[in-house]
């Protein structure tokens, strides 16, 4: 599965089996904790809402974490329109840091961190965040102090790819220990999670059904409201 995204041909042949499960709102839930608007203002609007079978399999993660440790959403859904936006303008700043890159290059390269709402032909692609299925999340203490993950979920864009990687080398034995155990905990309730992005994990999406052989994603895009 090296080098997919889930913006790979690959991944959006998988068909969607629309199951119509309503997005809900995490603030409302006292079981979890939500983090501050993410570092886009535009998605301060939806960032804190996600699938109902997602917000349940959240609680679960909860629920199997030791005391003191902490589930706490950074984002969740995501307008297509957002999307769009957010792929632009880092696809514009792909092609600033390696102008020597063609078209089709600086496109796949982009996709690494940024799911791409349209292919370039034009036709539609289906970004996970826009259909309420995927979540970045981190652990945080009782203070809600962020766990060492050797970085911050705001910086994916100011780091290296490699320091972005679940599995990255040479990080300190705390990260790698708090990488493992989101890891472990989120997947334990049928979360899979991207490897290019410790932080992002996904349920009923076209990622998740392509990575457990599943035949068909249930969640596609939605709006909300």
């Amino acid at each position: 599965m090296s080098g997919l995204t889930p913006s790979s041909p690959e991944i959006q042949a998988i068909p969607v089996d629309e199951c119509h499960e309503p997005l809900v709102d995490l603030t409302q839930c006292s079981d979890l904790r939500v983090g501050p608007p993410p570092e886009c203002p535009e998605t301060e609007p939806d960032y804190c809402w996600v699938r109902q079978g997602v917000r349940d399999r959240l609680i679960q993660v909860q629920e199997r974490l030791p005391d003191g440790i902490y589930l706490r959403l950074y984002e969740g859904y995501r307008s297509a329109a957002v999307q769009q936006m957010l792929f632009t303008n880092h696809l514009a700043q792909v092609k600033q840091d390696q102008p020597d890159l063609s078209e089709q290059q600086a496109y796949v390269e982009a996709t690494q961190l940024v799911s791409a709402p349209t292919r370039p032909d034009g036709t539609d692609n289906t970004p996970p965040h826009s259909t309420g299925a995927a979540v970045d999340v981190e652990l945080v203490d009782a203070r809600g102090a962020v766990l060492d993950f050797g970085m911050e979920i705001a910086d994916w864009s100011r780091v290296s790819l490699a320091l972005c990687e679940t599995g990255c080398a040479g990080l300190s034995e705390y990260a790698k220990h708090h990488r493992q155990r989101l890891l472990d905990v989120m997947q334990q309730v049928g979360f899979v999670n991207y490897p290019q992005e410790w932080w992002h994990f996904s349920y009923g999406d076209q990622f998740w059904a392509y990575t457990l052989g599943q035949p068909a994603a249930i969640y596609g895009r939605v709006n909300r409201g």
